[in-house]
């Protein structure tokens, strides 16, 4: 019976052996880890400036109680992304305000050809380019025309522009919805076959015979289109920045032009003052 009991001790020590043998094995693979090489690049990084200011120093004589421009001050954007900036005022100019205009020609048009009538039939057309409201100089248009801003469709020749007056715009220009928010009609370069502006996109303001106004609703208007030969037509397309924050966008590859409007209070007193206005981002 003893020596069984030897026999048997001895076989479970082999069989410990085999076990902890068995258990080894993973640990040893765990262990066993390969170096890789470490990667890396570096960049080279060229930066350049893409909003450009062409101005010079403005001087500008004003009475009090009138308004008064200054020079074109025009924003370029080379850069293929829209630029949303802002304009920064500084100065000691008290009891002066200061504003922000555009100009635009409007001509009336061959309506077969879409181009300008010779000899040429032009008025100006003075209008706000950033500010809470939409203000225009009505003096240039002829007795019963008023201002309107013209909303395309992307038929525009057989399904015809509505209207907004001018004088209840009430929101950035063009508004979302109007055809010429886009790219797709790009007015640049005689593209669309008729025109060749400056600004592939924009809004468009004309001047009509208010007679012709004709169903309104919720402000926007149907024209009759009797007299359409005699209306006038923009010559480019324009922006307008509904904010009295000075900010704007100059679009990808484009330009703005701004006209400085200044208006001292009536009873100023002689004095001179300077302001400058610094671009920056909003």
């Amino acid at each position: 019976m003893m020596i069984m009991i030897k026999r048997l001790k001895g076989g479970m020590k082999n069989m410990n052996k085999k076990k902890l043998a068995m258990f080894a094995i993973p640990i040893l693979a765990v262990a066993i880890v390969t170096a890789l090489a470490v990667l890396s690049f570096s960049v080279n990084v060229t930066t350049a400036q893409s909003i450009f200011l062409d101005s010079e120093e403005q001087n500008i004589s004003c009475l009090g109680g009138e308004t008064c421009l200054g020079s074109v001050v025009t924003i370029i954007n080379n850069a293929n992304v829209d630029a949303d900036l802002k304009l920064v005022e500084e100065g000691d100019c008290e009891d002066v305000e200061v504003g922000y205009v555009g100009k635009l020609e409007l001509t009336k048009k061959d309506t077969s050809t879409w181009s300008p009538v010779e000899p040429s039939d032009i008025i100006e057309i003075v209008y706000t380019t950033i500010g809470e409201d939409f203000e225009y100089d009505d003096s240039n248009l002829p007795e019963g025309y008023t201002l309107v801003y013209a909303m395309d469709k992307e038929n525009r020749f057989n399904d015809y522009a509505t209207v907004i007056k001018a004088e209840e715009i009430d929101e950035s220009l063009p508004y979302v919805g109007d055809w010429n928010l886009d790219a797709s009609p790009d007015y640049c370069d005689s593209n669309n076959g008729f025109d060749n502006y400056e600004h592939c996109v924009g809004a468009k303001l004309w001047a009509i015979d208010e007679s012709d106004l004709g169903t309104e609703t919720d402000g926007v208007y149907q024209l009759t289109w009797a007299n359409m030969i005699n209306y006038y037509y923009e010559t480019d397309l324009v922006y307008y920045f509904a904010n009295a924050d000075n900010e704007i966008t100059v679009p990808a590859g484009s330009y703005l032009e701004i006209y400085p409007s200044i208006s001292p209070a009536l009873l100023i007193e002689d004095s001179e003052c300077i302001f400058t206005v610094t671009i920056d981002t909003p």
